[in-house]
């Protein structure tokens, strides 16, 4: 019997909107990510330095912030995929290389705060973005800001079998980890260039059929 945990990214995955990509557009300029894209794909510059070059350029008061990340909303249905897990006392947890600062306003306003997450830190002191990175390096690697695949593997030590549910580059060590993944848009094309089995999807309606399936096969 197999014992399945959840793990979301969260940009784009659990949240309908890439909200770290949104409040960096907004707030530091359209073209933010353009020089640092090419310095990533060369491996010139890792996803944490990135983050660091381009947040760290961010002026907004905590208040106009904090405003902005509330209008964003979450998958709708990744509340019910969630509640699937967590009524059977599965665990469900949300793995970000994106910011706290956002996730757990956005859980809240959602009422889905309960929702155990582990993600990079933002403080704002005076006008000034700081991201700090709490799980960088977790396992030597250093390219993320947080380790996804740390997490993921404290989980399978502790007996349960992984879906895993990505979009973007930061979830591609991740999913090679996960015994399920369901990805799309980049981590879909990724996997499928480096031939590794994916589910597709679009959203998580799409996806709570073979989810419970999963479960009931358990």
């Amino acid at each position: 019997m197999a014992n399945w945990a959840l793990i979301s990214d969260f940009d784009g995955t659990a949240s309908m909107t890439d909200v770290g990509d949104a409040m960096a557009k907004h707030f530091v300029g359209p073209n933010c990510w353009t020089d640092v894209d090419a310095f990533i794909s060369g491996r010139r510059l890792t996803a944490k330095d990135a983050y660091e070059q381009v947040l760290g350029r961010m002026q907004v008061s905590d208040q106009d912030l904090a405003d902005f990340v509330l209008q964003f909303e979450l998958d709708p249905y990744f509340g019910v995929a969630a509640s699937l897990f967590a009524d059977r006392g599965l665990p469900v947890l949300i793995l970000s290389d994106g910011y706290h600062y956002y996730i757990d306003r956005i859980l809240k306003k959602e009422g889905l705060d309960w929702i155990p997450r582990i993600a990079n830190q933002l403080v704002i002191e005076n006008t000034t973005a700081i991201p700090l990175f709490p799980h960088h390096g977790l396992l030597n690697c250093h390219r993320c800001g947080c380790c996804k695949t740390y997490h993921l593997r404290q989980l399978k030590t502790s007996g349960y079998k992984i879906i895993y549910f990505g979009d973007g580059y930061t979830d591609r060590c991740a999913a090679r980890s996960a015994d399920v993944v369901f990805a799309k848009d980049y981590l879909a094309q990724f996997l499928s260039r480096q031939e590794i089995p994916f589910i597709p999807f679009k959203n998580y309606q799409d996806a709570l059929p073979k989810l419970k399936r999963y479960l009931n096969n358990s």
